[in-house]
């Protein structure tokens, strides 16, 4: 009886720690090939609705509080509410999940094998469908898919170029069913030949477990094929200063601190080009999200745009940098201005570039309140009076290189990395690499920044596009169109000025480092099949689901 109740704890914990551990900080990807395993064989069991539905929303929002763990620097106690309310609030998707396996798995105990992949697909297209969900619902949240366990490795995350990252989450929810619906005792031999035999209960390697895994190889090889039938050469496409300035989040917008904030910054870049000329052969600087203390458009910008094209214009190279700025009010909005997180280029000898690109994808509570119509005293984390007004379309910003080539940058600020459409929208808008100007700084320094990063590489490999991260605190660095991430690495008191692969040092330092933007020639101005059809691989995962629930609908259980 004892170990009857202690099973539920068991079950929530093994999803629990596996969930947690594939990803940053710890990165273990293999567990997240096996993280729904207890639960998928606690199914089998018929175990009590009440009992099952109770331990999977509890093992789920035990799974997201552990990662967003981060969450509770944010103005604490305040951090640790929302941490509680939002991994609360994942949890549900995980109990949704789990809610169909507990439907499914009783159906199946003596199905033939063809119900029993069709389940298979279907539970795998469920988990698909909640995850884009969760990409809008409530504003969107779709951290950390279960693919982005693998950014790190992806040689596994190829086939995301076709299917998006939702392709290879489909095929770890899929092997973690055919683990447990694959193997077994074989019931073609009896309790009574085993005993004559004196052998181990014999055990049962099904379809169901070799399905995913050729699936899994297949898309593999076509990846490795890929890369070998064609030229994968890579070539310098422009070299780019990143800068580091590790600024308290909190202290960016206080008036005493503003002047040493933009000393930093200066101190930082300065080095990139010396009185001899362009020390590094630095094409372009890049400086994080919201990077200058002062608003750099509007009525409020004051003598700062000057000041900024000065900068520009003593370095001799263009600065792309994210920045706030004034705008005026839209139609049926308040008379007040609002605000923009954005993206400028300020341009030696030619001020700021008219092309900007506004933050489209907000944080709500962080940047303004959804709620303000009901609950006007909540207030938001930015310290600016006004509320972020979003953006309404994707914008490349045109670079001129010292070479006489003009390359297009395709911005995104903040988390909009996470939510693939928006990177897609970039790359149909015409952007020869991708641009992630970030602040992680309100996070702490534990796996907030890597999390955050991890998604870059899905899009990568999503759009063929490199993607160029400048973070307050990390995570900095390029990836290339492969997927393959190098960054900038502290080494002691200096910043190597190479980009090298598998970083050893800390993501979270001040300071500044160049590093090369390679491309990929077979990719250029070209659109991967997922740029180009966009989310239809969802649309797949809808419709197993519905075909399985259909197919199982008449037993209960």
């Amino acid at each position: 009886m004892k170990a009857r109740r202690l099973l539920p704890v068991l079950v929530a914990l093994a999803y629990a720690v596996a969930f947690i551990a594939a990803f940053p900080p710890f990165n273990q990807p293999w567990a997240v090939m096996v993280f729904l395993v207890s639960f998928i064989k606690w199914a089998f069991a018929a175990p009590r609705w009440r009992t099952f539905l109770l331990t999977a929303f509890l093992a789920g929002w035990a799974g997201w509080f552990g990662l967003l763990i981060w969450l509770r620097h944010i103005y604490p106690p305040w951090g640790w509410v929302g941490l509680a309310l939002l991994s609360a609030t994942l949890g549900l998707f995980v109990l949704a999940w789990l809610a169909g396996l507990r439907w499914v798995a009783p159906r199946l105990i003596d199905a033939t094998l063809g119900r029993r992949l069709l389940a298979m697909f279907a539970l795998a297209g469920w988990w698909v469908v909640l995850d884009w969900m969760r990409g809008w619902l409530l504003t969107g949240f779709l951290w950390l898919p279960l693919a982005a366990a693998f950014w790190k490795f992806p040689i596994f995350l190829q086939l995301a170029q076709w299917t998006g990252a939702w392709g290879v989450t489909f095929l770890i929810v899929l092997f973690n069913l055919g683990l447990v619906c694959g193997t077994g005792p074989d019931k073609t031999i009896s309790a009574a030949e085993v005993q004559k035999r004196k052998v181990r209960w014999p055990t049962r390697f099904g379809a169901e477990i070799f399905v995913p895994i050729l699936l899994f190889i297949g898309t593999v090889l076509i990846a490795i094929f890929q890369m070998d039938s064609k030229s994968r050469q890579q070539l310098p496409l422009l070299r780019v200063g990143l800068v580091q300035p590790w600024t308290p989040a909190l202290l960016k917008w206080d008036p005493a601190q503003q002047k040493d904030t933009w000393t930093t910054l200066e101190k930082l870049t300065e080095p990139f080009v010396h009185r001899d000329g362009n020390r590094f052969n630095i094409d372009l600087i890049m400086w994080p999200e919201a990077a200058p203390p002062y608003f750099i458009e509007g009525a409020q910008a004051g003598a700062f745009r000057q000041v900024l094209s000065e900068f520009s214009n003593r370095l001799g190279r263009p600065i792309l940098l994210g920045a706030v700025g004034e705008t005026p009010p839209r139609s049926g909005q308040s008379d007040s201005p609002g605000v923009i997180d954005g993206v400028f280029l300020a341009r030696p000898g030619a001020g700021l570039a008219d092309e900007v690109y506004a933050k489209r994808h907000l944080v709500p509570f962080g940047e303004y309140n959804p709620l303000r119509t009901w609950l006007p005293f909540i207030g938001k984390v930015v310290p600016l009076d006004a509320d972020t007004v979003p953006g309404t379309q994707a914008v490349t910003i045109p670079i001129n290189l010292s070479s006489g080539q003009t390359v297009h940058a395709g911005p995104l600020v903040c988390y909009e990395d996470v939510f693939p459409n928006l990177a897609r929208d970039q790359a149909k808008a015409g952007a020869d690499f991708l641009t992630v100007v970030t602040n992680d700084g309100w996070y702490g320094t534990g796996g907030g920044a890597l999390q955050h990063a991890a998604h870059s590489v899905l899009r990568a490999i999503e759009t063929r596009r490199p993607v160029v991260r400048c973070g307050n605190d990390g995570w900095s660095g390029f990836i290339d169109q492969d997927g393959d991430a190098f960054e900038l690495e502290k080494v002691g008191h200096q910043i190597k000025t190479d980009w090298v692969l598998a970083a050893q040092g800390t993501t979270y330092f001040r300071g500044s480092g160049p590093l090369y933007v390679y491309t990929n020639p077979q990719f250029n101005g070209k659109q991967t099949f997922y740029v180009r059809f966009g989310d239809w691989f969802v649309g797949v995962s809808a419709l197993l689901a519905l075909a399985g629930g259909f197919a199982l609908r008449r037993k209960s259980v």
